[in-house]
Parts: C-alpha cells; sequence; structure tokens
C-alpha cells in the first residue's frame, strides 16, 4: 500500500466524544494515517455552509469510503423496547451513524462499522447491512491497536473505491 497517496475516507461519528473514549479515538486516527486515509467528518474536519445532509452528501461523494464509529451517545436504562420492559441497560449512537451508513451503502461505497460493545440496534445489528461489523471496548485506549480491529481496517482497505 503506497501511503504517499493519501485518500480522504467518510468517518461518522458523533462531534460530542465522551472524555473515557477520546485517546482511542486518537489511536484510531493514527492508525487510519498510517494507512494513508484522511478521515473526514461533518462537524469535525468539515464545517457545513449548508444543511448537513447535503454537506453528508457531497463529503461523501468525494470519499473513497466510509467508517461508521458507534460511540454512545444515548444511554438507556429503563422504559420499554417493543412492549416489553428493559432489563438490561444499552446505549445508542447518534442518528446520524444510521443516516451516513445508508448513504455510504446507497453509493456503494465500502463500510466499515466499529461500535462499542454497549452500542447496538439499527446499522449496529450484524445482517442489517453487508459491511464489515465489529464490537470493541471504546473506553480502552488501545481498541484501535487490536490485531482485529488493525486487520479489518486492512481488509477494509483492499475494498475501497479506485482512484
Amino acid at each position: 500500500m503506497d501511503v504517499s497517496i493519501v485518500r480522504p475516507i467518510f468517518v461518522s461519528r458523533p462531534t460530542w466524544v465522551p472524555p473515557q473514549h477520546r485517546s482511542g479515538l486518537d489511536n484510531f486516527k493514527k492508525l487510519l494515517g498510517a494507512h494513508g486515509l484522511e478521515p473526514r467528518s461533518v462537524g469535525v474536519t468539515d464545517h457545513p455552509s449548508q444543511a448537513p445532509l447535503d454537506e453528508v452528501i457531497k463529503l461523501m461523494g468525494r470519499c473513497y469510503g466510509a467508517i461508521i464509529l458507534g460511540i454512545p451517545q444515548i444511554e438507556v436504562q429503563s422504559g420499554k423496547l417493543k412492549g416489553d420492559e428493559i432489563t438490561s441497560p444499552f446505549s445508542l449512537g447518534t442518528e446520524w451513524n444510521h443516516i451516513e451508513a445508508a448513504l455510504a451503502y446507497s453509493l456503494q461505497l465500502p463500510v466499515l462499522v466499529i461500535h462499542d460493545v454497549t452500542v447496538g440496534r439499527g446499522i449496529f445489528d450484524r445482517g442489517a447491512a453487508n459491511a464489515f461489523i465489529y464490537a470493541v471496548d471504546f473506553s480502552s485506549d488501545a481498541w484501535a491497536l487490536t490485531s482485529n480491529i488493525s486487520g479489518a481496517l486492512a481488509a477494509w482497505c483492499d475494498r475501497l473505491k479506485p482512484e
């Protein structure tokens, strides 16, 4: 792989990241850089001059692939799910994860999905889309450095949209 050529990739992630997840995310950005990838995200690296959805579509059209990061944003501790009482707390990523994953999928971009072990539903459910899906502990500083994630990223890079 020629890392002298930098390829932009779309990264779906929240603009706000819990403090305990920031170090691992920084390590992941370094891993992307080592693969010659430039992470691009609306509200993080790119700031909208239009409606956010229009900006996402425009930015994604210039990217070679998409990575969806399911970082906990909403904690569900009680209530009902499909009429049944919630007995085990769980987390949800940002709703933009699902929108951006669907857009990437419709643009036929290679999609890699990585989510915190507490995050579920939608795009984070196995079988929801034909995409690599990995559950990790985002509170670990080293999640991006595991062989599971580095191997998944290498395989995903092989599927990136051609130049």
